[in-house]
């Protein structure tokens, strides 16, 4: 599966090449593949040479096949469908009218169930992702310090819900998992992801295999860079300690969308955002120094929309570590503009390429009648 997403298109030959696996297993694995209507096997050519054998390209079946995403962010959850390449189909936005679990996951439930209806393609999962401590193995968030979430059964409550498999994740694990499939990380043996958001927290991947702990719990850094202050200097960078910095400060704004318009213009509202790069600079240069990565991706819109940001993340990754050159490694996301709507379908299209006819087989199993609902 993963080989022929790389290749986009791909005869056996070039898939047991770059799989590392014997024609015969390719066979047989191809063979299972197409009649679980994950491949589809198109017409024979010719090879380019025009000599040998014909042989038959294969490819994803991205017409008949969809996965269902749902990222929940602090003041909004947003439910996205996807191919199983990882394109962004469609995207809706439901603002939040409380910080209470079961009016979130309703609400959520509600739009799946009705994409679902109008969908024509299989739905094979819905992939869940939320910032916070998640335990992807229970299927909880244990922890969320924005929305006051503690030991919400997230999976049972929505899987009850919508009739299908529901799985669920801490979104910069699923970026890192995302990165992994479809972008920057896709042939680099260390990533790692920071995002800055309304949560601010790291995931890494080492030799391929996303990084959880026994509790699900690495990832939190907000003891991870030393001397007084620290850790209020990290909670400070949360977008909405950036807002009511700026609020402070005489600035204008509401929201987070709207200190990105002020930055345009307002010399303080860019300083917020350098400020913020500085502190979460010195976590990717301990990071940096700590895994060796060959790619870091920091989700920070700041990155790319205000002026210096970018800068100063690099300068301050070339102080405090022994990377001399950080722009080399040092990046965006490869999802901007669909950051959340990735991240909430990887969680379930990671799955779907480590184990693709158990992911199937379950998509398969009878659902309940969500009329019910």
């Amino acid at each position: 599966m993963r080989a022929v997403l790389a290749e986009g298109t791909a005869t056996r030959t070039a898939i047991a090449r770059r799989a590392g696996l014997s024609p015969a297993t390719v066979t047989a694995q191809v063979r299972a593949l197409v009649a679980a209507g994950l491949l589809i096997e198109l017409p024979e050519t010719a090879s380019p040479a025009g000599m040998g054998r014909p042989h038959s390209p294969l490819v994803l079946d991205r017409a008949g096949n969809a996965v269902i995403g749902v990222h929940i962010a602090a003041g909004h959850t947003t439910v996205a469908v996807l191919d199983v390449t990882g394109a962004v189909r469609l995207s809706h936005r439901i603002p939040h009218a409380g910080v209470e679990p079961e009016a979130i996951l309703d609400a959520a439930a509600a739009e799946v169930r009705r994409l679902r209806g109008e969908l024509t393609e299989r739905v094979i999962g819905v992939g869940v992702a939320i910032g916070g401590w998640v335990d992807a193995g229970s299927g909880a968030v244990l922890d969320h310090a924005t929305l006051r979430w503690r030991n919400v059964a997230v999976r049972q409550y929505l899987s009850e819900r919508v009739g299908l498999e529901v799985v669920l994740d801490s979104h910069t694990r699923a970026l890192v998992h995302a990165e992994q499939l479809f972008g920057h990380g896709r042939d680099a043996s260390a990533t790692v992801v920071l995002f800055a958001g309304n949560v601010i927290d790291v995931a890494f991947a080492v030799h391929g295999r996303v990084h959880y702990g026994p509790r699900s719990a690495a990832g939190s850094i907000t003891r991870l860079v030393a001397g007084d202050g620290a850790e209020q200097d990290l909670a400070d960078c949360a977008d909405h300690a950036l807002v009511a910095r700026a609020r402070r400060a005489g600035l204008p704004v509401a929201s987070i969308a709207d200190l990105f318009v002020a930055a345009e213009h307002s010399e303080d509202a860019r300083t917020l955002f350098t400020r913020r790069a500085e502190v979460l600079g010195r976590v990717v240069a301990v990071v940096i120094d700590l895994l060796d990565p060959d790619t870091v991706v920091i989700v920070d819109p700041a990155l790319i929309r205000v002026p210096g940001v970018r800068a100063a993340y690099l300068d301050v990754v070339r102080r405090f570590s022994a990377c001399e050159r950080p722009e080399e490694i040092v990046t965006g996301s490869s999802f901007t503009g669909r950051v959340l709507q990735t991240a909430a379908g990887a969680v379930v299209l990671q799955q779907l390429f480590t184990d693709p006819l158990a992911v199937i087989a379950a998509a398969a199993a009878p659902a309940f009648d969500s009329e019910l609902f």
